[in-house]
């Protein structure tokens, strides 16, 4: 009974923390839980910024999935704290607004520029400058990581130095999401004709299968693939080849385009797994070999 009130006890402490944008102290660092980065109710943050790693660090933002209209960064509270303590380096999960007819996929890149603004004020309140991140998360969350890190480097205020998608999307003209009845059946999505009602939202113009020969601006406008040049950012494609709801070809298209612009970059192939990637136990080893990796080379 003792321990449920306390932990009733802090649950309250965390929520109004969070709510007038208090970082709670924890050892040697300090946690921030749902602080505001704007004015809308999906403006959320947690961060875990660690005090005793010098006043000079980066950042590992992950950033959740759920096809654009659903997710939340909660489940990555435990990581945040671990990879933290691991790296020395501050760790956030974002919320972000979700797709809808006001709100498009370029109005969440807008989201995470404010949160990293938002991230960065809090490390520079702690002495600490917060200047360089590495960006991650799977299916949605892996594209936009991707479409950030990408395109966004140069406003950012903490800005993309690498990046790891777990099978995001990377081309949204690719043919395989107009012409699939049966994609992303088996998870629930219910075929094609979701996925152009998610691209109409994403885009801010009506997709169709027949009408995304006049929106192919406003198409590349939201794929990844776009904006990769020679000066991108070092990349980790984890994608598994039977996935149903973003063609493995999709990741294939992204690497050659990474070689032939001469872009540092591992493709994690997933050989049985499908959206979950969760048939490949090597390759999901080494996913989080590479990760660290990455961290240790570019961000710590």
């Amino acid at each position: 009974m003792f321990d449920k009130i306390i932990a009733f006890l802090m649950s309250v402490v965390t929520f109004f923390a969070g709510l007038f944008g208090i970082g709670i102290k924890k050892d040697d660092a300090v946690v921030y839980k749902n602080i505001s980065y704007g004015n809308h109710s999906r403006h959320k943050l947690d961060l875990y910024l660690p005090t005793d790693c010098g006043d000079d660090m980066g950042l590992v933002l992950y950033i959740h999935g759920g096809a654009w209209i659903a997710g939340d960064k909660e489940g990555y509270y435990e990581t945040l704290e671990y990879m933290a303590e691991k790296y020395g380096v501050a760790c956030a999960a974002v919320n972000y607004r979700y797709i809808s007819d006001s709100v498009t996929l370029l109005d969440i890149m807008d989201d995470i520029d404010a949160a990293m603004e938002c991230i960065r004020a809090k490390g520079e309140k702690h002495g600490i400058n917060i200047n360089r991140s590495i960006l991650t998360g799977g299916s949605a969350g892996g594209h936009l990581s991707l479409l950030y890190a990408y395109s966004r480097v140069e406003g950012s205020a903490i800005p993309p130095v690498a990046v790891m998608s777990d099978c995001g999307p990377t081309d949204l003209s690719d043919d395989y999401y107009y012409y699939n009845e049966d994609l992303g059946k088996g998870n629930g999505l219910g075929g094609d004709e979701v996925i152009s009602q998610l691209l109409t939202w994403g885009t801010g113009v009506e997709i169709t299968r027949e009408t995304r020969v006049n929106y192919l601006e406003k198409i590349a406008e939201v794929s990844p693939l776009t904006y990769v040049n020679k000066d991108s950012v070092p990349t980790i494609i984890n994608h598994g080849m039977v996935d149903d709801i973003v063609p493995f070809r999709n990741a294939v298209m992204l690497e050659a385009k990474l070689t032939e612009l001469g872009v540092e970059h591992v493709f994690n192939v997933y050989p049985n797994s499908g959206h979950g990637l969760d048939r490949d136990p090597d390759a999901a080893a080494r996913a989080q070999e590479l990760f660290g990796g990455y961290i240790e080379k570019y961000v710590k």
